[in-house]
């Protein structure tokens, strides 16, 4: 047995499919990429042993502690008729024309795997996000999140798509806000500042400039406000340089 799946891409009814001269119709059509991608030519080669064998009724070991050369299986079609890897001519059922590529046909073992598109859906504007990173959280069960990484990025930015890319980066996962001293570059804190009358009210004040007057409010992800925090805790001061829009 050799690992191999695909998804059924399209049903067509057995009244339209191609034939074979024995009058053999196939039951599925598979794309021939997908065996060098998930790298399982042995399948190939079983199915092709087994229509050397299914012609002449014999019996092969197939087990893995055999070893059937690959000169013995095309060996083996040759002599059944075919040509050595067991390709042939098909059909076409609609006009009935030969299809002039040749084709390989062979009994190979296929399950249906309990995976359907209605159980795999999923959506999600907004929902539950991860206390500390402020970010969707995972796992579908959960309402999380859908991947995107930085490939699906990369594929955003080459068809021009800047403002779903900056939608999904950004509005809908962990848009926050952070309030910077624009004289000093450093990052200022939302305390309860002092003013004039010996009152205290809260709002941000840069503790370096003693001044809340050149403040300014810019939107970074809070992950990179998380970033910041934690350099800070570790010694490490950020400055942001700011321009107006």
């Amino acid at each position: 047995m050799h690992e191999q799946k695909g998804v059924l891409g399209f049903l067509e009814s057995r009244e339209k499919f191609p034939f074979a001269k024995q009058g053999i119709v196939p039951d599925i059509v598979i794309n021939p990429h997908a065996f060098p991608s998930r790298q399982t030519p042995g399948q190939l080669l079983e199915a092709a042993l087994g229509k050397g064998i299914a012609c002449v009724g014999s019996l092969r070991n197939a087990t893995p502690f055999s070893h059937s050369s690959v000169e013995a299986i095309t060996d083996q079609l040759h002599r059944a008729g075919f040509s050595s890897w067991g390709k042939e001519r098909v059909y076409n059922r609609r006009t009935g024309e030969m299809v002039c590529s040749l084709i390989f046909m062979g009994p190979t073992f296929y399950q249906r795997l309990h995976h359907m598109s209605e159980d795999k859906v999923k959506f999600r504007n907004t929902g539950p996000v991860h206390p500390l990173t402020r970010q969707p959280v995972a796992d579908r069960k959960r309402f999380g999140g859908i991947k995107f990484g930085e490939m699906e990025r990369d594929c955003l930015i080459a068809h021009g798509a800047s403002a779903n890319l900056y939608e999904r980066l950004f509005t809908l996962s962990d848009s926050s806000q952070i309030h910077i001293c624009s004289k000093c570059k450093n990052v200022a804190n939302v305390i309860l500042r002092p003013v004039s009358g010996g009152r205290k009210i809260p709002g941000p004040y840069c503790r370096i400039c003693e001044s809340a007057d050149d403040i300014v409010v810019a939107s970074v992800p809070y992950g990179a406000k998380l970033l910041s925090q934690e350099l800070f805790s570790m010694g490490i001061n950020l400055k942001f340089e700011t321009e107006l829009c």
